[in-house]
């Protein structure tokens, strides 16, 4: 909070890098929220960067953030399991089109929908993400 309120008030005339720095602050507190269980600051962090993603209206990678709507999406599936929200997940993970993403994304996406399947006992689904995973990034 206290880095995003520094960076807050440069937001009226910003550049898309700027908004995407801002706003991948928020990301990164969402998941901190979400690991601490502190749903409704999860969901306040991810409602502000999905603000700024939908002004920016696209994905790009400005200063390798790969801030925009997909990345607040895989946020959202992301902050889900950790806030416990399995079925959300699963609801939301597969619908999460990250091809125009970097790999990194990509692959994290893949990683949260197969532990999502993996709680849910979907072992065969999960294991079929983790070596799509793999193939795509072996490291």
């Amino acid at each position: 909070m206290a880095s995003a309120g520094y960076l807050e008030g440069g937001l009226a005339d910003a550049s898309p890098t700027y908004r995407s720095i801002y706003s991948t602050l928020f990301l990164v507190g969402a998941m901190a929220a979400a690991r601490i269980e502190d749903r409704a600051t999860a969901n306040t962090f991810l409602a502000e960067a999905e603000q700024t993603a939908q002004r920016l209206g696209h994905d790009a990678n400005h200063m390798w953030t790969a801030f925009g709507p997909t990345n607040v999406a895989i946020h959202r599936v992301s902050t889900a399991m950790e806030l416990g929200d399995v079925q959300i997940a699963v609801d939301q993970g597969p619908r999460v089109d990250t091809s125009t993403l970097p790999l990194e994304r990509r692959v994290r996406r893949t990683l949260e929908l197969a532990r999502a399947y993996s709680a849910q006992n979907r072992t065969d689904e999960a294991l079929v993400l983790v070596l799509d995973a793999e193939e795509l990034a072996p490291e």
